[in-house]
């Protein structure tokens, strides 16, 4: 009873009555930039050349590990896949464990040990207690330094990507993926290429071995490590933990070659991908991108985020909120070492294919030819910097990030800076960027889809080019 008074005569009292004066027909103004900055870090190294970021992190008690090694998908050359079956063997058996005892150990300590491979570097990333660091480093170590392939799982792991591989010809998403990475790169890229069951079957554990041999070497190579320490503290047992680690003899082979990229065609081209049975089309509007290194990273984050970034993009309002084409539609820039691809993406049932991919083109010729309202701008820009933020929690983020300045050669303070440069992009801005890097001309639309459903409607567009499941061109009827 005295709460509800007490409510009763906040109401009544002559200061609430500020809140009826509340203008609600602008918005507030925004607040003050944003304050909390990404974390300082120490870089250090070791005598046998390996460089090590820390980053002290107390907010909780545990340590995470991220070791990259430079390279990744980019080095497979005429082997697509290897650098991926190169990852996942790694905690499958080492000169000191089974895969079975290495399994064991982990889950004892709650721990975790996982290895992936990207485009531009493989990653092995180790996760635990801070209070179990030297049991997890251990492990962390034996993984990336002394993997021994075992036959018999390296046969398990192939029939699992292989299996992964036929099951992904009836994922419409991964079949447009591969088609746009094919087109846009080219088949003999190395963003361009893709595993196949017959590059995966060939592979055999001496590959493995090879490849690992050559490309983890401690002078290819970064560790960033962050946590409830103190660096002091930890520098000597991640030392330790790789004093033996030597420089593999040659690195010659260790910078892949990256041959040009096609030029992007001068006007719009379609590509279908005919999957028999599909009751809706997979869309990938796309064009050439830009690399991660490129000065104009954090603003085109913004424009991007207008078009296609989430709820409030323009692509969602307009495909799904006034069309009810999709359940969403989004845009995105995908950015590697030495170059990138923009898309926009949507899903949408056959009867609306040609109608969705022309409202797409409408919003990028949009964006590129009338200036950003400010309201829209604001609400993007805070959305962004709000993310970003958010993103500071984790310590994985935040070790791939002080590793991404190293990889992409950011410049120190980028990610310090960051929050700031994109709450301060204008509507001049972005209507410069989008002239520079989302042509309306000369995109590259990809369907995956029933042919027989969309095809006619499609070449309302232009010519269309068909392919089959396996991504080979289908001869014309």
């Amino acid at each position: 009873m005295k709460r509800l008074l007490l409510v009763i005569a906040f109401l009544l009292h002559p200061s609430s009555c500020i809140l009826a004066d509340l203008d609600r027909t602008h918005p507030p103004k925004p607040g003050p930039e944003p304050k909390a900055p990404f974390p300082d870090f120490k870089e250090d190294i070791l005598p046998n050349g390996l460089k090590i970021f820390v980053v002290e992190d107390h907010r909780e008690p545990t340590v995470t590990l991220r070791l990259l090694v430079k390279g990744g998908d980019s080095t497979d050359g005429t082997r697509p896949g290897l650098s991926d079956l190169t990852a996942s063997m790694l905690n499958r058996g080492t000169k000191k464990r089974s895969a079975e005892e290495f399994a064991k150990e982990t889950d004892f300590l709650g721990a975790s040990v996982e290895a992936g491979s990207g485009p531009d570097a493989l990653t092995v990333s180790a996760g635990g207690l801070m209070k179990d660091l030297p049991k997890v480093l251990d492990l962390f170590a034996d993984a990336a330094l002394h993997p021994v392939f075992p036959a018999d799982e390296l046969v398990k792991e192939q029939r699992q990507a292989i299996s992964s591989l036929e099951e992904s010809k009836q994922r419409p998403a991964t079949l447009a993926a591969k088609l746009r990475g094919k087109l846009l790169y080219g088949s003999e890229h190395p963003y361009g290429a893709y595993a196949t069951e017959e590059s995966l079957g060939s592979l055999k554990r001496e590959d493995l071995a090879r490849a690992h041999a050559q490309y983890f070497s401690p002078d290819n190579a970064t560790l960033a490590v962050v946590g409830d320490f103190k660096t002091a503290e930890v520098l000597p047992l991640v030392e330790k933990a790789f004093a033996d680690w030597t420089v593999a003899p040659s690195d010659t082979a260790r910078t892949p070659t990256f041959p040009d990229t096609p030029k992007p065609p001068e006007k719009l081209t379609i590509h279908l991908v005919d999957r028999p049975g599909s009751v809706q089309s997979n869309i990938l509007v796309c064009g050439k991108g830009i690399p991660r290194n490129n000065p104009d990273v954090p603003e085109v984050g913004v424009l991007n985020s207008i078009l296609g970034g989430g709820f409030s993009g323009r692509l969602f309002q307009n495909l799904r909120e006034k069309h009810g084409y999709t359940y969403g539609s989004s845009s995105g820039f995908s950015m590697n070492k030495v170059t990138g691809i923009f898309s926009a993406s949507a899903e949408v049932r056959n009867a609306v294919t040609t109608p969705a991919i022309e409202e797409i083109l409408n919003e990028i010729r949009r964006i590129d030819s009338e200036p950003v309202p400010d309201p829209e701008l604001d609400m993007q820009r805070q959305y962004l910097a709000g993310n970003y933020l958010l993103s500071l929690e984790s310590p994985g983020v935040t070790a791939s990030r002080v590793q991404e300045i190293d990889l992409y050669k950011l410049p120190v303070d980028y990610f310090k800076t960051y929050a700031s440069r994109v709450t301060k992009v204008s509507a001049e801005k972005v209507k410069e960027l989008a002239g520079k890097y989302v042509h309306p001309d000369g995109l590259t639309i990809i369907v995956v889809g029933e042919a027989k459903e969309v095809k006619s409607a499609l070449e309302k567009l232009g010519p269309v080019t068909v392919y089959d499941t396996d991504l080979k061109v289908k001869a014309t009827p």
